[in-house]
């Protein structure tokens, strides 16, 4: 059924208003439309409701007529396509499924296959070309793990610098070979994230070597520890073959907005022993430590946005 039909079965909505793609924005309904479609599908209310989150009750447009709304507005999470192996398991013929994300994208993996909010049709890109990358999200899902809201942050704010690099240097031999690899575009910035996850990480554990030594001497001087992060970075710059003094700028912006920092978190006692837990101990992140959400970093460009300049 064609989208404005339904729409129009479901009740009135908003005068010249049009139906959005469902990456776009959400659409919400009066408990009078929701209950129209629940008997469309037949099914009970209740379960229309668990399976759709954005029919429940705290969601519902108020008043008795039935009615939706589609609006046009930024929203704290992104639709994405699910698996589509893992909705076929599941059975039930509904076709695509979308899912709520805190990302554009998503990696399943139980079936190693990565989609994305823009992308074309359904399927997404099988990873089983790119073992490294697939080894990539398996250790920043252990690195979140081990270190906490840490780990969150610094990988966040890797992405911004890598994909920085990315930007001014798509056709980079190594990330080009990896499009090649995965048979996606090389300067396709919605699937950029796979080519640059493994070199994410290393950039991660390095900012995360740095704040750990911050932390341990918050009251500075942090001349070696900045000297030792840009060692690392330059050496991995090289491997990359990327344009001498160019790699340097988000690096620099990073340290720069890191300068400042806040004393260490105290440890709270586990068992009898204190437990050490090395926060970001930057003042920008004071206030990020519980964002889960790879666009909230310090640095202030978002690279995967091909309409924002870098």
């Amino acid at each position: 059924m064609d989208v404005d039909f339904l729409l129009a079965d479901l009740g009135d909505g908003p005068p010249g208003q049009q139906a959005l793609r469902p990456h776009l924005a959400e659409v919400f309904l009066s408990r009078p439309a929701v209950d129209r479609l629940a008997r469309m599908l037949a099914v009970p209310p209740a379960r229309l409701q668990w399976a759709l989150p954005h029919l429940r009750d705290c969601h519902l447009l108020s008043g008795e007529q039935a009615r939706w709304e589609w609006p046009w507005q930024p929203l704290a999470h992104y639709l994405v396509p699910g698996c589509g192996l893992c909705a076929a398991a599941r059975g039930g013929g509904w076709g695509e499924v979308w899912q709520v994300w805190p990302e554009r994208w998503k990696i399943c993996e139980r079936h190693s296959r990565f989609t994305h909010a823009r992308q074309d049709g359904p399927g997404g890109v099988a990873l089983d070309r790119l073992p490294e990358t697939v080894r990539a999200h398996r250790r920043r899902s252990r690195l979140e793990r081990r270190v906490g809201p840490t780990g969150a942050v610094l990988v966040a704010d890797a992405f911004a610098v890598t994909g920085w690099w990315w930007r001014r240097t798509p056709t980079t031999r190594r990330w080009a070979d990896r499009a090649a690899q995965a048979r996606v575009q090389p300067e396709d910035i919605e699937t950029a994230w796979l080519l640059v996850y493994p070199e994410v990480l290393l950039v991660a554990r390095a900012l995360l070597r740095y704040e750990q030594r911050r932390a341990a001497q918050p009251g500075g001087p942090w001349i070696a520890a900045e000297a030792d992060l840009v060692a690392e970075l330059s050496r991995l710059a090289g491997e990359l073959a990327l344009p001498s003094g160019r790699w340097q700028v988000p690096v620099a912006e990073w340290l720069a907005r890191h300068h400042r920092c806040a004393p260490p978190a105290v440890g709270r006692e586990v068992g009898g022993r204190r437990r050490a837990r090395r926060p970001v101990t930057a003042l920008v992140h004071r206030e990020d430590e519980s964002q889960m959400s790879l666009e909230s970093c310090c640095l202030p460009w978002d690279w995967s946005d091909p309409f924002t300049a870098v």
